[in-house]
């Protein structure tokens, strides 16, 4: 990717609708790959365009969006008090040209400067590859639950920060 057309910033309330959509078709295309369709449509039901601004409204969170030629590509969400990354997601068209590398890199530096020495993250079984090249390590499986009947494994993953 040429840095001169990526932009990463805060998001903004009137990035919730965009991120929402980024987020429902990233699930869709890219976590396929692990999770059969039952999971995928529990997941997704768990999203809604409130959660982003409510998210953006809670002073222990926030939230960034890159933008790859002025379009809204890819989101974090990083939880400074549990510290925890909530949500890393790359539009799926878009994956493997560093958006997400840049973004987990930014999510690692605000932890940093909010005192934090460690970062944990819940990933998704598609991404465990992604945050080990990272420097995460495995702790062991964990389960995600979605509602009452649809559950799914997860990696809980961490990273000593410098």
């Amino acid at each position: 990717m040429n840095p001169l057309i990526t932009h990463l910033r805060p998001a903004k309330h009137e990035d919730c609708n965009t991120i929402y959509e980024l987020h429902r078709l990233s699930v869709r295309h890219t976590c396929i790959k692990s999770y059969n369709q039952e999971i995928l449509d529990a997941w997704l039901s768990q999203l809604n365009p409130n959660g982003y601004a409510a998210a953006l409204d809670n002073p222990y969170k926030t939230m960034w969006v890159i933008e790859y030629k002025n379009r809204i590509s890819g989101f974090f969400l990083l939880d400074t008090q549990e510290a925890l990354l909530d949500a890393l997601y790359v539009h799926p068209f878009l994956q493997n040209n560093g958006l997400g590398t840049a973004m987990l890199q930014r999510a690692e530096n605000l932890s940093i400067a909010a005192n934090l020495s460690v970062l944990k993250v819940y990933a998704s079984m598609n991404s465990v590859n992604f945050y080990a090249l990272n420097g995460y390590e495995a702790l062991g499986e964990a389960i995600m639950p979605f509602n009452q009947s649809v559950a799914t494994r997860c990696m809980l993953m961490r990273k000593f920060l410098q």
